[in-house]
């Protein structure tokens, strides 16, 4: 099942550069896309990995859009991925009286045809077999479908057909893992490269239709984190339906203030300073930051580098669990924090296994208790140096101002592995707020405290250095 959007439109989103880089200006929104379920609980990625959620109520839907306006939202794409949605029309009304156009992704065959036409709802129909074709319905004006090494060959002919009797093909090659332990599956970048520079030529050649990016590099170029964002069936959002990362939920927090204090989609919005070698130099880069939901689905990374794209094929992409030694100055014999196991909004996870020869054992094997400020300030300094340049990461300053509510359970011992949840709570200028728990293999806890840093703006940095 597609349960997003995260497919290549080869002539666009229907917005201009002009318009979506005003809207990234304003951290508004052109678009949303939501998520639809006809269960009464949502099974969504967060949810699996939780507690199941009630879905949202027809009214906390009609909120929802009612705020994606009020952040010049204009589009509302409602993902119908079971194709049963009882209440389907009067969720297409509410969007329609907000005088937003609805585009409706589906599995469903048999649809309403007067009612949709009569809305002007743009119908997107998800297909698994390229060869019934001929059987869809005529009030479809799109296609989806994903593109595998198993159908790949049968693209070209279907992409024909759908040109011929005006119906857009919307082409995905990636498709996001839907819950943990699952692994997104994808087209191999050297035939996802042949395969679009085929389907520019049929278009070219055929039907006499240009192309507004390159073909070899159309399906790297969405810029949907600048515009939109994924709303699950919960209320939960996403930047896009490939970084599962939880933003917030719409029932605890306003859609503008989770949008606007986001630090994924604050990070994704400063792509050129910050998306990771080699896509951050590439010559490529003003018309393409790689598509960051095969990057975070691939590498845990919604920064790293596209390891789907052809240009990158070969290179070495990091990736999530990752050494934190290459984050932080601290040498062995100090160092508290082993490697980062996960990036999410504000937050991070780390693991410290307790060596024999450390100095912060005692001669009996125990951990000494003070430790664990300091596993706390290594945690934070190696999350914040993996989101930059490694050799910004070796050189990043900072200072631990205070500690508060310090508490300090079951001590650890040689050989134990601790592990460090991490969240930033607040931040002011360069002056944050940090707290963790620490915990041990069998969850109970280890110490846990917030502690207050300064890390240095580099405005700040020049001024001192």
């Amino acid at each position: 099942m597609l349960r997003g959007d995260c497919s290549i439109r080869t002539e666009g989103y229907g917005f201009s550069p002009e318009e979506i880089a005003a809207c990234a200006q304003r951290q508004g929104l052109l678009a949303i896309e939501i998520e639809l379920s006809a269960s009464a609980t949502c099974d969504c990625h967060t949810c699996r990995i939780g507690t199941l959620q009630q879905v949202l109520s027809r009214d906390e839907l009609r909120q929802l859009v009612r705020q994606a306006k009020s952040l010049g939202c204009r589009r509302v794409i409602l993902i119908d991925v079971e194709g049963n949605v009882p209440d389907l029309e009067q969720i297409i009304d509410c969007c329609r009286d907000d005088e937003l156009s609805v585009e409706l992704f589906t599995t469903r065959i048999q649809l309403n045809s007067d009612f949709l036409r009569d809305r002007e709802v743009f119908v997107s129909l998800e297909i698994s077999d390229l060869g019934e074709l001929s059987n869809l319905a005529s009030n479809v004006q799109a296609i989806r479908f994903a593109a595998t090494s198993a159908n790949v060959g049968q693209i070209p002919n279907a992409w024909r057909w759908a040109r011929s009797n005006n119906i857009e093909c919307q082409v995905q090659i990636i498709t996001p893992a839907t819950s943990a332990g699952e692994s997104a599956t994808c087209l191999a970048p050297p035939s996802a490269k042949e395969l679009f520079e085929t389907l520019g030529r049929i278009d070219r050649e055929e039907f006499n239709r240009t192309w507004p990016t390159s073909s070899s590099l159309i399906g790297r170029s969405c810029k949907r984190h600048l515009y939109a964002c994924h709303v699950t069936p919960c209320g939960t959002i996403h930047a896009c339906v490939g970084i599962t990362i939880p933003l917030g939920n719409i029932r605890s927090e306003g859609l503008r203030d989770i949008l606007v204090l986001s630090e994924v989609l604050e990070n994704i919005r400063g792509f050129d300073a910050k998306v990771k070698e080699p896509c951050r130099t590439c010559s490529k880069s003003t018309d393409c930051y790689g598509c960051r939901g095969a990057a975070y689905q691939l590498t845990g990374d919604y920064l790293a580098a596209d390891s789907l794209c052809w240009k990158n094929e070969g290179i070495q992409t990091e990736s999530l669990p990752a050494i934190a030694a290459d984050f932080i100055p601290h040498g062995p014999s100090i160092r508290l924090i082993d490697r980062l196991t996960a990036i999410g909004e504000r937050t991070a996870v780390a693991e410290f296994t307790v060596p024999t020869d450390s100095l912060w054992v005692d001669e009996s094997g125990v951990l000494d208790e003070t430790s664990a400020i300091e596993i706390i300030a290594q945690g934070f300094a190696a999350s914040h140096g993996f989101h930059r340049w490694a050799h910004e990461a070796a050189d990043q300053q900072g200072l631990l101002l205070g500690i508060k509510d310090l508490k300090i359970d079951r001590p650890a011992r040689t050989g134990e592995k601790l592990t460090v949840y991490l969240r930033k709570v607040a931040r002011f200028g360069d002056f944050g707020l940090v707290e963790a728990d620490i915990r041990h293999e069998d969850g109970a806890l280890f110490a846990s405290g917030q502690l207050k840093v300064w890390r240095p703006s580099e405005e700040m940095k020049a001024m001192i250095s």
